[in-house]
């Protein structure tokens, strides 16, 4: 009899962190990557439109920002400027919203709590720098499908700030959240060598959230409207983050000469002859291409000890291989010509999870240590309410996989001057298409080649 009279306070103990963590319950039952997995189907196949409205009734849940920039994304490549843009618009506010929030809310707090006793799919999801500055470029993407450089300049200027004020921030919030780790009694030698496999992976990339194919697209705007000194500033910052990328190169020996800079002259030695201008009767063609999507995480079971127990804890990982971007090569008026790297997300991706561990492994530790409590006090009121407890625990701990997984896998750039007039423009998976470059400017093509389809995009700038 005890156990029926105790039963309704346990089940409303059990189920309290499902409540509070609001719509984030269904990442806590039913790991993210497996609800993706339908929506890039539905883009491999050509159904972009179903998976942009089977993500509508998402957007008023506590992982709201997470369907927003799926949404954005999957609108985007619809051909949905407007509703990418109303989607992206609503995901940038809620990011503007956890920047401005000076306190916690109660409903944050309350997550937060529940993610103790569950797991860390209890926290609404609050986004990664890489993603945020992706929602920006995306966002400018949908301002010149308008035919507005001006807006879309708005967007790249603020994803080009949220990198420079978070390059300057980055050590130290890495650096706190490793120091609350080890206040807590962890060793990061000891538990190290579990994640050691994505160290390649993390290191093709200078830091978590730095995007040269924002800075390129800044470039680029700057350039077609004539602000050839702000051009070559961000086509040097874009260069240093892919110092090898042949176009990027040129274009900096291009508008750093049409600006008499020295160290544009510098480089331009160093590279030969440079075409610093399109000839008489010329336009360029620059092909931004992305490929693939950003890999999903995976679970690992780890040992992590407490004062009382040795526990296996759930964390997330990039399992396997995470391969390096390939350059793609592109059919220009029968010519074969290969892209260049500019932002290589699955690298991104697993650095952001590596300089995330340390406060996951914070979390996990809190929890083990609230979790174990709740056994006890079970424990005492009755064998089988502990047997409950024990249960509910394993069941609950489950690796936080949340992630924006329609991203791409990479970004990379094909630019060449043309003459004026219709080029053919093809590669394997899209029918050939007819380009307009119009003498004097650049025509930009956005493809988004994806397993099974081949969405593109033609922004006249």
């Amino acid at each position: 009899m005890t156990l029926f009279r105790t039963l309704p306070r346990v089940l409303t103990f059990v189920l309290a962190p499902l409540i509070l963590g609001g719509c984030a319950a269904s990442s806590v039952l039913s790991p993210y990557p497996g609800q993706a997995a339908a929506w890039q189907r539905a883009l491999d196949t050509g159904q972009a439109d179903s998976a942009f409205a089977s993500l509508t009734n998402k957007r008023s849940s506590a992982d709201r920002l997470l369907y927003l920039q799926e949404q954005g994304r999957i609108g985007q490549l619809a051909g949905k400027a407007d509703d990418s843009r109303s989607a992206f618009e609503s995901a940038i506010g809620a990011y503007e919203n956890l920047e401005n929030r000076a306190t916690i809310s109660a409903t944050a707090s309350l997550a937060s709590g529940a993610s103790l006793l569950t797991n860390d799919n209890a926290r609404p999801y609050n986004g990664s720098l890489y993603e945020r500055v992706f929602v920006h470029q995306y966002q400018a993407l949908n301002f010149l499908a308008n035919g507005d450089a001006t807006g879309a300049l708005v967007e790249v200027r603020r994803a080009n700030l949220i990198q420079n004020e978070a390059l300057a921030k980055k050590e130290k919030s890495v650096d706190k959240a490793r120091n609350e780790a080890e206040s807590k009694g962890f060793d990061a030698e000891r538990y190290g060598n579990y994640f050691s496999g994505m160290d390649i992976a993390a290191g093709r990339v200078k830091s978590s959230f730095q995007n040269a194919a924002t800075f390129y697209l800044s470039g680029l705007i700057y350039e077609a409207t004539g602000q050839h000194n702000d051009a070559y500033i961000d086509y040097r910052k874009a260069l240093e983050l892919v110092p090898d990328n042949r176009y990027v190169q040129r274009d900096v020996v291009r508008t750093g000469l049409r600006s008499g800079l020295e160290d544009a002259e510098k480089l331009a030695r160093q590279l030969g002859n440079v075409q610093v201008a399109p000839k008489a009767g010329e336009g360029e063609l620059v092909i931004y291409l992305e490929e693939g999507y950003v890999p999903a995480k995976s679970p690992l079971n780890i040992p992590i000890w407490t004062s009382k127990t040795t526990n296996n804890v759930s964390f997330p990982v990039y399992a396997g291989n995470v391969p390096a971007a390939q350059s793609m090569v592109v059919t220009v008026n029968g010519a074969s010509l290969e892209t260049a790297l500019l932002v290589d997300t699955r690298a991104l991706a697993v650095r952001t999870l590596k300089d995330e561990l340390p406060g996951m492994m914070a979390r996990a530790f809190l929890r083990l240590a609230s979790k174990q409590e709740m056994q006890r006090k079970l424990q005492e009121q009755d064998p089988l309410l502990g047997l409950l407890g024990s249960v509910y625990s394993l069941v609950t701990d489950q690796a936080d996989l949340r992630s924006w997984l329609t991203l791409p896998g990479s970004g990379q750039v094909l630019r060449l001057p043309l003459s004026a007039g219709t080029h053919r423009v093809s590669l394997p998976g899209l029918a050939p298409l007819d380009i307009e470059v119009r003498n004097g400017r650049p025509t930009l093509v956005h493809l988004a080649v994806l397993p099974g389809k081949t969405y593109s995009r033609v922004y006249p700038l």
